[in-house]
């Protein structure tokens, strides 16, 4: 639980550091095990999407926001990994994020 929390948080704070007042985040279920979190935020670069669980990796949003780490969707994607879970992450710029977190256990 105390896990699951900590991913929850860093996603919704993500989403709110990189989305403009008067953007919107919504968070609801897509499926009955897989959580959704979606902004309308400034998005992820295409080229920026397979790496953006690499630790350290902050890509070009990385380089305009200075307090960007590249520390916490790497942990989020150990976390889910370590509770048998999943987190998917869909993009694009200028329109917005969805986090997927499949909360179905998957087999090791």
């Amino acid at each position: 639980e105390k896990w699951l929390l900590f991913v929850l948080e860093q996603v919704l704070s993500n989403a709110l550091k990189y989305t403009p007042s008067g953007g919107t985040i919504s968070i609801f279920l897509e499926s009955p095990k897989t959580l959704c979190i979606r902004d309308t935020g400034i998005g992820i670069a295409a080229e920026d999407l397979p790496r953006i669980f690499e630790k350290g990796f902050t890509g070009c949003n990385g380089i305009t926001d200075k307090k960007a780490s590249g520390i916490g969707l790497y942990l989020c994607r150990q976390i889910m990994e370590k509770l048998s879970h999943t987190i998917r992450i869909e993009s694009e710029m200028g329109v917005g994020t969805k986090v997927y977190l499949g909360l179905d256990t998957v087999s090791l």
